[in-house]
């Protein structure tokens, strides 16, 4: 698709990091080097053919922290500059920071138009800083564009209505990190395909949040059900075309500058593996990792641990595959045929042989497969193969198959 014509530039301002090149001075492997950036003392860079685009935000009107900022883009591309990159993983750009608009809503018009600008060119947006309503910015961009998107969060909380009471309309109310996902399901131009939430804390969440889920068949994985099993996260990723990753999720003592971060959470480890199955997933065009508050950051180790998570998503978009059954070329794939008794039918399992990843193929008219395309598959692991060889039906295969309307 080609770019809308508008001047990027016109959004932003330049990174007031005027000493970038300290770090990088002596090797040229070095990210700062490879990154066009749009400085003080360098030139908004053309995004033309560019893989990655970054972008810093500092918007925070939509948090709960009065008087904290989320303006800590700065001290992550301290970070991320000093690491050493690969020249195989293309063209780069560093966009500076979104100017913040004179209300919340205007910073949001602002990103959507400039993450669907990105996304029409095939170039993958990496969003820092800023608090996690922003993902709306993302959805709206996928919306104009009247794409179905499946939006994916990682963090201890769910973000449907928390804080509203059943009169609350969330198209009036304010737009909030906490209930911003209130109104991408009811807008009434609704492009949301699927809400997957990856990590949620179940003390943390109020139980008429989690049936709500239920309701709307949406995916919630809790953090007890991944903490020695990430890899079952792989699949739910893999369906996204936006990552929005709340640090809260994090474990306070391996990211401590998160206002809401616990004792338990994610690992860091965890974090940049989470990070890395975001970059090889090829439906993902935007990762924003939000949340982070520089002031509570006194070692800079939640910075450090944000740049390694932004190097594991860009190492990771190097092993970019189409690998889904409706799209792939130039792949094989190997089919697997399960009747279960219970449905009265097969179900049709899909495994790519050279990324050994697993499909399942959904039941759909010919109507269904014209208006859902690649949702008519399923993204699954070879667990939920083995689950339905047992003639049970994995669950995932339930929501999925409501969802089709």
């Amino acid at each position: 698709m080609r770019m809308r014509e508008i001047d990027l530039s016109l959004y932003f301002s330049p990174c007031p990091y005027m000493e970038a090149g300290a770090f990088y001075i002596d090797d040229t492997a070095r990210l700062g080097r490879q990154v066009e950036k749009y400085t003080v003392t360098e030139q908004f860079p053309s995004v033309q053919g560019a893989s990655v685009a970054i972008v810093g935000l500092a918007e925070s009107r939509g948090g709960m922290q009065a008087g904290t900022r989320c303006d800590g883009a700065e001290k992550i591309r301290r970070e991320l500059y000093n690491l050493y990159g690969s020249a195989s993983w293309g063209k780069m750009v560093d966009l500076g920071d979104l100017k913040c608009g004179k209300t919340l809503q205007d910073t949001c018009f602002a990103l959507s138009e400039v993450i669907g600008c990105l996304v029409a060119q095939n170039t993958v947006v990496v969003l820092l800083g800023g608090t996690q309503d922003l993902t709306y910015a993302a959805y709206r961009a996928y919306a104009r564009m009247h794409r179905l998107v499946n939006i994916l969060t990682v963090d201890s909380r769910l973000n449907l209505a928390e804080g509203m009471t059943a009169d609350t309309d969330p198209m009036s109310a304010p737009l909030s990190h906490d209930s911003f996902m209130a109104r991408m399901v009811v807008e009434p131009d609704n492009c949301l395909f699927n809400y997957m939430n990856l990590g949620y804390q179940t003390y943390l969440v109020d139980g008429e949040a989690t049936g709500l889920m239920n309701r709307l068949f949406f995916d919630a994985c809790r953090y007890g059900m991944l903490r020695d099993n990430l890899q079952a996260a792989e699949p739910y990723i893999r369906e996204a075309a936006c990552v929005s990753f709340d640090l809260c999720a994090v474990k306070k003592a391996d990211s401590p500058a998160n206002p809401w971060a616990r004792p338990t959470g994610f690992t860091a480890e965890q974090a940049c593996q989470l990070a890395r199955y975001a970059g090889i997933s090829r439906q993902v065009g935007v990762l924003g990792l939000f949340e982070y508050y520089p002031a509570l950051d006194k070692d800079d180790d939640s910075a450090k641990l944000v740049a390694e998570m932004v190097w594991c998503f860009l190492d990771g978009m190097e092993h970019r595959l189409d690998d889904h059954p409706m799209t792939a070329t130039g792949v094989e794939f190997k089919q697997y045929i399960v009747p279960l008794e219970e449905l009265g039918q097969d179900i049709v399992f899909c495994k790519c042989k050279q990324t050994d990843r697993w499909w399942l193929e959904l039941p759909c008219s010919q109507e269904q497969k014209k208006r859902y395309g690649r949702h008519c598959f399923l993204a699954c692991t070879y667990q939920d193969y083995q689950t339905a060889q047992q003639n049970e039906v994995p669950s995932r295969w339930w929501s999925a198959l409501r969802r089709l309307k």
